[in-house]
């Protein structure tokens, strides 16, 4: 497999390099320092999988993202950055990021992401038809056998939904969390309190300007 990544700290993209070389095999990466260095590498190598920062020098991840993917469609992207910001994640995530990362990025979780993507493009290549189990595997929703004893009015779905929102910003109220999913925030509550009563969440009271106390909930 061909790992490309794009990162215009190269201390940083070494160091992400080192350690995967380290602890993968099978896989052969490349470092491009901007846009400019990964389309040529894009155009020269069969590349698979880039890891793309969404601040380059000379060209926002997600243009990057769009103009690799009108070339070249069959090219994979995991999103490394330090903004936290809703509307670009949802914006990567049509673009078809298959997974974000937060920086300071743990070496452990990249490669772990890294891996599974290998093991599951490997798997593919394998197999000559595929069933439902699989596609659950390779999208990452095969649900826990203890989702059956979810409480009455929690769904495995919704549940994942919210606890994904946590990856992306680290705290949220019931209301700024009901926007973003694009459900009520009386339904969001409902899940925030049961995240909070398994021990995933912790809370505190903000009064906010009015004195109106709202809750937030941190993972």
């Amino acid at each position: 497999m061909n790992l490309l990544i794009t990162e215009d700290d190269f201390r940083i993209a070494e160091m992400y390099k080192e350690y995967l070389d380290k602890h993968l095999s099978g896989v052969d990466i490349y470092l491009a320092r901007d846009a400019r260095e990964c389309l040529d590498l894009v155009e020269k190598k069969d590349i698979q999988l880039i890891l793309v920062d969404v601040y380059l020098p000379d060209m926002l991840g997600d243009e990057l993202m769009e103009k690799i993917t009108k070339s070249y469609p069959y090219t994979d992207f995991i999103v490394i950055t330090a903004t936290q910001e809703g509307e670009k994640f949802k914006r990567l995530m049509q673009l078809g990021a298959l997974y974000y990362l937060v920086k300071p990025v743990k070496l452990e979780q990249l490669e772990e992401v890294v891996n599974d993507y290998q093991v599951k493009q490997e798997k593919l290549s394998e197999t000559a038809e595929i069933d439902q189990t699989m596609i659950d595997e390779y999208f990452g929703k095969m649900m826990d056998n203890n989702h059956d004893a979810l409480p009455k009015g929690i769904d495995p779905v919704t549940l994942q939904t919210i606890e994904d929102a946590f990856e992306v910003n680290g705290e949220w109220t019931s209301s700024r969390m009901g926007e973003y999913i694009g459900t009520s925030r009386t339904t969001v509550r409902r899940y925030l309190e049961y995240l909070k009563n398994a021990g995933k969440l912790s809370v505190k009271q903000d009064f906010g300007d009015k004195g109106r106390p709202e809750k937030i909930y941190r993972k």
